[in-house]
């Protein structure tokens, strides 16, 4: 088999870096400033209904998103960035989105200005932003609405999430519809806006029947009420479980537009795949995140808490080993898969430094992974990764991992009285205890010696 495709086990077909049917025929007919048979410079109208001064040209060129803002933005990045039509709407989103979780210091110190920062990518052409009450319990969108204060509400789209909130685990999830209305109310404050984009419903738990119809009929029509009142505009869901989403949405009356994924969309775990014909036939934009499937696919490696069994582990260690004994970053190999995923809308990436911003960009929207690049990531999957057959870790015994924290000295979280391996092991992540360095995860590492 080839590793640019799934295996069997593995889902669909798939096709990275210019293989046949690179995208679908839709992202094709939605993605005008990707076009290669034109530069992005040169009208298509012709030459006598061409505008006769700079404002009629630019409100002629479709190649430009709505959010694009004369002498704001950096108008040759925005045409180099591509950029996805969501189906039944007006809205088109850049390939790459900012993840907002890194800014409010769930992984580390910043060190870099937030607002340089967040100006920065949205300068250079990203126009979707992603935050949350449950990163640093409202500290990223604290000072996110510090940062967005300054710039153009026009130049970006922006979602946040209701039904996950305090680290505590008798107060972790709450859907009640006035909680849920308050939250939103809350978040829009901080943010300092009127209004957002997509407001997102966070379905994580695995032992999810007694929240199942409190969500249907109270959580969804809360934000119903929300979209009536102009206080969002979209309705989503994310979560780790896609069959859950799945679930919810067939069983909705509301109609639900996004769907975000973290995990699932990787060079180890791609059962996302399996899903995305379905989401494209209810028409919902699919967002793909966690593209390094929380510190798995890096040189530093994942934190001791991470919820993945030994197999996953070693099989990315292995795989992390190879690239480096080959002198290549699996970051940068695993976040160029991730970006190019077959079918999504956008991948969201967190950043926490300009460089780190400018590197991204690079790797979207300048540079493909070279030829010697390609093969090693072949390489990778065939021998180590295809392997696993996208083992997660929905159904991993809780008392098992209890232990595990326990011999972590976790122990005012190691409680059986978490539902789920993956609700307890998010609400770890929360605590940032795994610190990334702010300079950017895509440069090339040093030499290790192959174990």
């Amino acid at each position: 088999m080839q590793s640019h495709t799934f295996t069997r086990s593995r889902g669909v077909p798939i096709y990275m870096n210019g293989s046949v049917s690179h995208q679908r025929l839709y992202d094709r007919l939605s993605e005008p400033s990707t076009s290669r048979q034109l530069p992005r410079s040169i009208s298509l109208a012709p030459t006598g209904q061409r505008g006769s001064n700079r404002r009629e040209r630019e409100h002629v060129d479709n190649s430009l998103p709505s959010t694009f803002i004369p002498r704001f933005h950096d108008e040759s990045a925005v045409r180099r960035m591509t950029y996805r039509q969501i189906p039944g709407t007006d809205i088109r989103i850049s390939k790459i989105g900012f993840g907002a979780a890194a800014i409010g210091g769930m992984f580390g110190n910043v060190e870099d200005s937030i607002t340089k920062i967040v100006e920065t990518a949205i300068k250079q052409g990203i126009n979707y932003i992603d935050t949350g009450y449950w990163y640093s319990q409202s500290r990223s969108e604290s000072i996110l609405g510090k940062a967005l204060s300054k710039i153009p509400r026009k130049s970006y789209y922006i979602s946040t999430k209701v039904g996950r909130f305090e680290l505590d685990y008798a107060r972790t999830f709450d859907f009640r519809a006035d909680k849920i209305l308050e939250s939103l109310t809350n978040s829009l404050k901080r943010l300092q806006l009127t209004y957002i984009d997509i407001c997102y419903v966070q379905i994580h738990d695995a032992d999810f029947a007694p929240n199942e119809s409190i969500v249907l009929y109270e959580t969804l029509q809360a934000l119903e009420m929300a979209k009536s009142s102009g206080k969002i505009r979209h309705i989503g869901l994310t979560g780790y479980p896609l069959g859950k989403l799945v679930h919810i949405i067939d069983c909705s009356s509301t109609k639900i537009d996004f769907v975000m994924t973290y995990c699932k969309g990787t060079l180890n775990n791609n059962a996302l795949g399996q899903f995305t014909a379905w989401f494209q036939t209810h028409n919902i934009a699919i967002i793909n995140s966690g593209a390094l499937c929380w510190g798995l696919l890096t040189e530093k490696g994942p934190p001791p808490w991470h919820p993945a069994s030994d197999e996953i582990r070693e099989a990315c260690l292995a795989a992390t080993t190879y690239c480096s004994s080959k002198n290549i970053s699996i970051s940068k190999l695993a976040l160029d898969y991730a970006l190019n995923f077959p079918n999504i809308i956008c991948c969201l990436v967190g950043m926490d430094s300009v460089q780190q911003v400018m590197d991204n960009l690079e790797l979207a929207n300048y540079t493909k992974i070279t030829d010697v690049e390609q093969r090693v990531r072949d390489r990778i999957m065939r021998r180590y990764l295809d392997r696993l057959e996208n083992a997660g870790w929905e159904g991993v015994d809780v008392a098992q991992y209890w232990k595990k924290l326990k011999k972590l000295g976790l122990t005012a979280l190691a409680t059986h009285r978490h539902s789920s391996v993956e609700s307890l092991a998010s609400t770890l992540n929360g605590f940032s205890l795994y610190s990334s360095n702010s300079s950017s995860e895509l440069r090339t590492p040093r030499r290790r010696r192959p174990f």
